[in-house]
């Protein structure tokens, strides 16, 4: 059992992914909860991820009958990665519909977001700096993130301090735990009869279903307390 959670956890290489497998089994509350938490504020790097995670988001809120702000998403990740193509085994027929009507309709509006992400051609690119010094964080006027945000699962409070590597390892790790809890709990769930019980044919695959739930759950607190610990105690404050 600890062999295919290992497993899977290095299968999922995307910050994305928990987001993905929540949506994909319908845990659309939980899907909207990490997607919003990688968006706002933006925890991703790249047009493409961030405009996967725009739409996915949308397609979210689209399943939850909020049709407002599903079309405002839609045209964020539009916007972000105007050249995205939908995944039909992802998304149903009904949301690529939506999505390609909100890319006519919106034409104009999606243009100009992608038109201000392309730097002039004559402006020489920007470094890449993915932690910035002191010096530059006292020259900006920049407080340093709280250090409350270690408490936030999935790595939010290493994304925040610029700690990346941890930060998508602990949301990798965590977002894998919680989706095979998750699954297996539900599939558990789903073999019960009418009476609350299990059928002979079914009750030995409820029993592994129930440890590989348990030990989704026990890996996901493990997880957290570690990324909590890491945070609050084992890393040094800045004076």
């Amino acid at each position: 059992m600890t062999g295919i959670v290992v497993a899977l956890v290095l299968a999922l290489a995307s910050p994305l992914e928990p987001a993905r497998a929540a949506y994909q089994s319908g845990e659309l509350a939980q899907a909207r909860a990490e997607l919003e938490a990688l968006l706002y504020p933006l925890q991703l790097h790249g047009d493409e991820l961030e405009g996967e995670a725009h739409l996915l988001l949308a397609a979210t809120y689209h399943a939850q009958e909020d049709p407002a702000r599903a079309e405002n998403e839609a045209v964020l990740g539009l916007g972000a990665s105007h050249d995205t193509k939908l995944d039909p085994l992802l998304y149903p027929p009904d949301f690529i519909a939506f999505v390609e009507r909100v890319r006519t309709v919106h034409r104009e509006r999606i243009a100009a977001m992608t038109a201000t992400r392309r730097p002039p051609s004559l402006t020489p690119p920007l470094p890449s700096t993915p932690e910035p010094s002191a010096a530059d964080l006292a020259l900006r006027g920049t407080a340093s993130p709280s250090h409350g945000w270690y408490l936030v699962p999935f790595g939010v409070g290493h994304f925040q301090h610029g700690r990346r590597t941890q930060g998508t390892v602990l949301a990798v790790t965590q977002g894998a735990s919680l989706a095979i809890s998750a699954a297996s709990l539900g599939t558990a769930l789903a073999l019960r009869g009418p009476d609350g019980r299990y059928s002979a044919g079914d009750a030995s695959v409820a029993r592994g279903l129930n440890i590989s739930y348990l030990v989704g759950a026990y890996a996901f607190a493990a997880l957290y307390a570690y990324g909590v610990l890491d945070g609050l105690v084992l890393t040094p404050r800045a004076p």
